[in-house]
């Protein structure tokens, strides 16, 4: 378990460096401005992916080790055909995001589709190492190629973070096939009437799953729209970096619950699962806690330094998000213990919670608040999410926890020590 977890931890780390660098990057050479675009255009390939996702992603993972793999990719492979033609439609009736960026959104949001399925095939099987590897290879292509893009000057546009994500994407695609080969080598049956199975398991949990993540990512990304609309692209920018930053703390509870829904969905002792999923919401909340504490700390000059000069005020966006980020790591790691058993619906009834009150926030506090009426509205939203999926676990049987007790530190001190020790034999 814990070499598992620090494993999936290291990939998470370097990829929020890798991503830290990215804004870096598209901020210090294109502007608040670009930034902006940037984020419009990451956010809207984000949105149609969950939709993409409706058929195939996290209900994969539940699926993988129930329904043939074969029929698992046909009926995912079809459905992400289906909705990127009618979100290319969509997007030419509704100017959600400008003109030029509308197609290149339809293909990067297909291929993130169907790295998320082969993504998904891996973790189902439990193949961290790999699913890690697909997690880490589009940020660093991203950043390898805006690096080269920007450093020789050949393009310091918008446009070269869009064809940056081409090159990513692409070769990571490539990769995820490489890896699931032999899947599709299997000897499984492969008939209409299998698949069409397949693709109503798919939609039963997918859509509960997905309908969650479509409710969260609208209630963490609606307020780019609203400020887009209300005080333009720069502000954007500026917002989208202080997120950035300050949603890096949720680096350890995904790693924590990407090991515990593999664990989860792969078990039948519920106490089981429910006793693992509280130790490790506990030291999940306390690393968290500690990481604010380190990021809050750091003053607003140094991320102008960082970013550039437009980018000020950072430090107090992430004062007023702070709050909810923190509580928010229940969400991640109890939300897990609902996915790991099926029962996705919990996090979707939570999220819709979340993005209703996103929009009344970001409705009425942006005109007023501007930039900082984004982060209340953010940061609201993340409690009440957390609150919801906090009730659902007690009435589930579970128990509200914080933080580890010292008999809790010492025993995992033990077990790390250990663990280490047994390492340094391994390689001696």
């Amino acid at each position: 378990m814990v070499s598992k977890i620090l494993g999936n931890f290291g990939v998470r780390f370097l990829s929020a460096i890798f991503n830290l660098l990215i804004a870096i990057l598209v901020s210090r050479y294109i502007g608040a401005a670009g930034k902006g675009e940037q984020s419009i255009v990451l956010a809207m390939v984000a949105i149609i992916t969950i939709f993409d996702n409706m058929v195939g992603g996290a209900s994969i993972v539940y699926l993988a080790s129930r329904i043939a793999r074969k029929n698992l990719f046909i009926a995912s492979y079809l459905w992400t055909i289906l909705v990127s033609v009618l979100a290319y439609i969509v997007l030419l009736i509704v100017p959600f995001i400008h003109e030029k960026y509308i197609l290149s959104v339809v293909v990067l949001s297909g291929i993130s589709s169907l790295v998320s399925i082969h993504s998904s095939i891996l973790l189902g099987k439990e193949q961290l190492k790999q699913f890690n590897l697909l997690s880490f290879l589009v940020p660093g292509l991203t950043l390898l190629t805006l690096f080269i893009l920007f450093y020789f000057n050949w393009n310091r546009t918008p446009e070269a973070y869009v064809f940056s994500l081409f090159i990513a994407y692409g070769s990571t695609l490539l990769t995820s096939f490489f890896l699931v080969r032999k899947e599709w080598r299997s000897s499984e049956h492969i008939s209409t009437s299998s698949i069409i199975s397949s693709f109503k398991s798919l939609l039963f949990y997918g859509f509960q799953n997905q309908l969650a993540h479509v409710f969260q990512l609208l209630s963490f990304r609606i307020s780019y729209f609203f400020l887009e609309r209300y005080c333009g692209d720069a502000e954007v920018g500026i917002y989208s970096n202080a997120v950035s930053v300050i949603e890096s703390v949720w680096m350890i509870s995904t790693s924590i619950s990407l090991w515990q829904y593999a664990r989860i969905a792969n078990s039948t002792d519920t106490t089981y699962t429910k006793r693992m999923t509280e130790q490790l919401t506990k030291y999940g909340l306390l690393t968290a806690f500690l990481a604010l504490i380190i990021l809050l700390v750091i003053p607003d000059a140094f991320f102008t330094w960082l970013f550039g000069k437009e980018f000020h005020q950072l430090n107090q966006l992430m004062l007023v998000l702070a709050p909810g980020i923190w509580v928010f790591n229940y969400a991640l790691i109890l939300g897990h213990y609902f996915s790991g058993h099926g029962r996705y619906w919990v996090n979707a009834v939570a999220s819709g919670f979340g993005l209703v009150v996103t929009v009344v926030a970001a409705y009425y506090y942006i005109p007023i608040y501007r930039i900082y009426g984004a982060a209340m509205a953010a940061s609201l939203s993340y409690l009440v999410t957390s609150f919801v999926v906090i009730v659902y676990f007690y009435r589930d049987g579970g128990k509200f926890v914080v933080f580890p007790s010292v008999q809790d530190l010492n025993e995992s001190w033990s077990l790390l020590k250990t663990f280490l020790s047994k390492r340094q034999i391994n390689h001696e």
